[in-house]
């Protein structure tokens, strides 16, 4: 089992949202990773994330504990997040087919750009390489799958992570954040729409 720690930023955007395609523009030449289905544990909490990554044919189970949550932080005049810092179990995924009843099946394009810090300023990494300490910006296109396959579009979501030793991931996530959104001068993220995934399902969740 490993025991991830990070600091991270989010916010969710509705599927059909104006400013979608502009986000898109701006990770128009980030790496994209392959489409991927996760599914996760309805628990209902914001605090508390159970993950099927890949799926029903997961190769690993992943929990998260929000450790602590920072409130809301500027990386500008119209940036504004909720900082939350999480840990991540990662272990061998066990039998837990139920039909997929008690989860919810996300299918995941991310667009990622990864940043390392150095001398206190963000430099990203292009040719393919993984920093010891940094962090990574990722644009997602999340998709709802019902118990028939079938995906509809429903939400866009921002987020960074930070990743290093512990001692470094609050100068990575802020460094970066800044330098990125300055990239996005007229860009507008409201800490309404910041939220991690246990949030935002939970919301979804709740609505229904």
């Amino acid at each position: 089992m490993n025991i991830l720690e990070s600091i991270e930023v989010r916010w969710f955007l509705p599927a059909d949202d104006a400013r979608a395609q502009r986000l898109t523009s701006w990770f128009s030449r980030a790496s994209s990773e392959a489409p991927r289905v996760d599914r996760y544990l309805r628990v209902q909490r914001a605090d508390l994330g159970v993950k099927q990554r890949g799926g029903s044919a997961a190769t690993s189970l992943e929990t998260k504990f929000r450790v602590c949550a920072f409130g809301p932080v500027h990386f500008s005049a119209t940036i504004l997040g909720e900082l939350e810092r999480w840990t991540k179990l990662c272990h061998g995924s066990t039998d837990a087919d139920d039909g997929g009843r008690g989860w919810t099946t996300l299918r995941k394009e991310r667009r990622v750009r990864v940043f390392g810090l150095v001398s206190g300023h963000a430099v990203e990494v292009t040719d393919g390489r993984h920093p010891g300490a940094g962090c990574a910006v990722e644009l997602t296109r999340v998709d709802l799958v019902d118990r028939n396959g079938k995906a509809t579009p429903a939400a866009w979501t921002l987020g960074l992570e930070a990743f290093g030793p512990a001692e470094t991931l609050l100068e990575a996530l802020y460094g970066v954040g800044r330098a990125v959104f300055a990239e996005q001068p007229d860009l507008r993220l409201e800490v309404a729409d910041s939220k991690g995934y246990p949030a935002w399902l939970a919301e979804r969740s709740a609505a229904q």
